[in-house]
C-alpha cells in the first residue's frame, strides 16, 4: 500500500511515512500538542506505533501512550470490542486535562 501513497521509487523511510526514520526532520522546535496514543496488543502495526511513541518523546513531545494487549488494529471502529469503552474513557479524561491547562 505504501506504493500508492508516496512518489516513485520511494520506500518505507520516506519522511511522510516514517516520521522518525532515518530521512526525518527534526521536530524538536516545533510546536505540536500533547497527543495521546493507542496500541493494541495485537496490532500488527504495533511497532511502528511504538516508535513514534519514542520519537515523540525524544523530540521533547508530550505524549501518552496506552496499550490494550488484547486489542487489534482499528478496535475503536468497533463499540462492540471491549477496549472500545475504556478507550473512550481515556479520550474524555485526556481532552478534560488538556482544556484544563489552557
Amino acid at each position: 500500500m505504501w506504493k500508492a501513497f508516496l512518489p516513485e521509487g520511494s520506500d518505507r523511510n520516506h519522511s511522510v511515512v516514517n516520521v522518525f526514520g532515518p530521512n526525518a526532520v527534526d521536530i524538536s522546535g516545533v510546536k505540536f500538542p500533547a497527543t495521546l496514543l493507542f496500541v493494541g496488543g495485537f496490532d500488527p502495526l504495533q511497532d511502528w506505533q511504538k516508535r513514534y511513541h519514542e520519537g515523540l518523546k525524544k523530540s521533547g513531545k508530550e505524549v501518552h501512550l496506552v496499550e490494550y494487549p488484547n486489542a487489534f488494529h482499528g478496535f475503536y471502529c468497533l463499540p462492540e470490542s471491549p477496549e472500545f469503552s475504556l478507550l473512550i474513557g481515556e479520550v474524555k479524561s485526556f481532552v478534560q486535562k488538556q482544556s484544563s491547562l489552557t
